[in-house]
């Protein structure tokens, strides 16, 4: 889902709207007229009218590989979707998801329900290098009724147990470069490289993600990712900042809150979501849930934009080093 949540993880019916109550109106009464004077309209005249259909693709959809041989261009790319390509500029995706327990041999199950938000800023350094920093907010929803909730049913053990929200704040953020990720805490660390690949589907673009975690990480983790664009807009290449979808999964170990003890097995998770312009665009049900407890968390923190890059990274991609 992003760099932040899965960093951070390893640490202890759709709603009718008003708008749609009158189309429904409209066709409960049409289809009451219809029924009404058929009796006396002869069988051609009702025919004619047709319910509307949706439109399908016709003819075999267009399916390629899309690749940059120059990794500038590649980045440039991957940033449009992902993020955008203004030299300064706050990033948010809002998302739901669902967390599964996995144990060999058994069933997973699923543990809770989950909606948030990743908000991130970046700045840029040099030619295709960024710092980036931000945070998650994701609060529970329970598994049968949707709303807020703050314990769930671990169906492994039997216990209900207490779910808190995931603000997960403390991570240090990283350089992004053509060569790959630099964590700010691992400045002498090489680029770890993010396995990236665009294709082009029908009227879509996507770039699918493989992020594996540093050899620091716990050993079951790794994350992948479908986010799209339509391509349409991808093609003019002079909009920096394309709308764009989210969706995937990631495996991880289990979570303190869970109190799996020395059991052996892990967690798997399924997200989707979407590039949002700004917190006012954030559905207010879940702003009310924020606002309370975590106001500050829908900004991002901008201290750590202020303070100077660590020296490796200093060195390399530091304004002196332009």
């Amino acid at each position: 889902m992003s760099y932040f949540l899965t960093r951070a993880i390893q640490s202890p019916a759709a709603q009718v709207g008003s708008d749609n109550a009158p189309d429904m109106s409209r066709r409960k009464f049409v289809a009451g007229s219809l029924a009404a004077t058929s009796i006396a309209m002869p069988m051609s005249s009702t025919a004619a009218v047709k319910e509307p259909t949706p439109s399908f693709l016709e003819g075999r959809i267009r399916s390629e590989f899309l690749n940059y041989a120059d990794p500038v261009d590649h980045q440039r790319q991957s940033f449009r979707i992902l993020r955008n390509l203004h030299d300064a500029a706050d990033v948010l995706f809002w998302y739901h998801f669902q967390m599964y327990a996995v144990i060999d041999g058994k069933r997973p199950e699923a543990i809770v329900r989950w909606e948030g938000i990743e908000f991130s800023h970046h700045r840029k350094l040099g030619p295709s290098t960024y710092q980036v920093g931000g945070h998650n907010l994701s609060f529970p929803r329970d598994l049968h009724t949707n709303k807020w909730t703050d314990k769930t049913l671990n169906p492994i053990t039997g216990e209900t147990v207490a779910v808190p929200p995931l603000a997960l704040t403390e991570d240090p953020g990283y350089v992004y470069t053509q060569e790959g990720v630099i964590p700010m805490d691992s400045p002498e660390a090489p680029p770890r490289i993010r396995h990236e690949q665009f294709l082009i589907e029908g009227d879509l673009v996507k770039i699918e993600q493989v992020r594996q975690p540093p050899a620091s990480w716990p050993a079951t983790f790794i994350e992948t990712s479908t986010n799209w664009s339509p391509l349409e807009l991808f093609e003019d290449d002079e909009i920096l900042d394309l709308p764009a979808g989210t969706a995937g999964g990631y495996i991880f170990p289990w979570p303190a809150w869970m109190n799996m003890g020395d059991r052996k097995g892990h967690m798997f998770a399924t997200w989707s979501g979407r590039k949002l312009q700004s917190i006012d665009n954030l559905p207010g049900e879940f702003i009310k849930r924020a606002e309370p407890s975590h106001s500050e968390l829908l900004q991002v923190d901008m201290s750590k934009f202020s303070e100077p890059l660590p020296e490796p990274l200093m060195t390399r991609y530091g304004p002196e080093s332009q």
